[in-house]
């Protein structure tokens, strides 16, 4: 009875912990991780926009770009880019132009390789997301936040 209930505690500590949403005037946004495949973890953030909000995706010149980046000293190591979806082209006829953004809810994911120290235990990875957010007649500041992903046992 004792081992099944240790074997029910390992997975769940092993179930993949989703942060509390931060919330800002622009968007809200969620980070969690995934399960482990091929030596790599997926570091997710879920990105929804507020109604008749966009924020700019990769690839827009001129704008600045939604953004994931870990911290330098993270316990892991960024493994390949992060992984955007594609963006949809929304026709601003205030500019005259054709926008990269993304203005329905969206999944940006971080594929990282755990250190030695990462695969023993509970680890914390801190990063930041960075996008600047318009709206149908201005285009804010741009925001930077301090995301954290919690790992229970990778």
């Amino acid at each position: 009875m004792l081992m099944e209930i240790v074997i029910v505690w390992l997975l769940a500590l092993q179930s993949a912990v989703k942060a509390a949403p931060i919330e800002t005037k622009h968007l809200t946004l969620t980070t969690s991780s995934g399960r482990v495949s091929a030596g790599k973890l997926p570091l997710h953030v879920d990105v929804t926009p507020n109604e008749k909000m966009h924020v700019y995706a990769p690839g827009q010149a001129g704008y600045i770009a939604i953004d994931v980046k870990l911290d330098p000293d993270a316990p892991v190591k960024v493994a390949g880019k992060p992984k955007y979806p594609a963006g949809e082209k929304l026709f601003m006829p205030a500019l005259n132009e054709t926008q990269l953004v993304y203005s329905k809810p969206f999944r940006i994911t971080q594929d990282v390789t755990l250190g030695p120290a990462a695969r023993s235990g509970p680890v914390t990875i801190k990063g930041t997301v960075r996008y600047q957010a318009c709206d149908d007649t201005i285009c804010y500041k741009p925001v930077t936040l301090a995301v954290t992903w919690m790992v229970a046992n990778p």
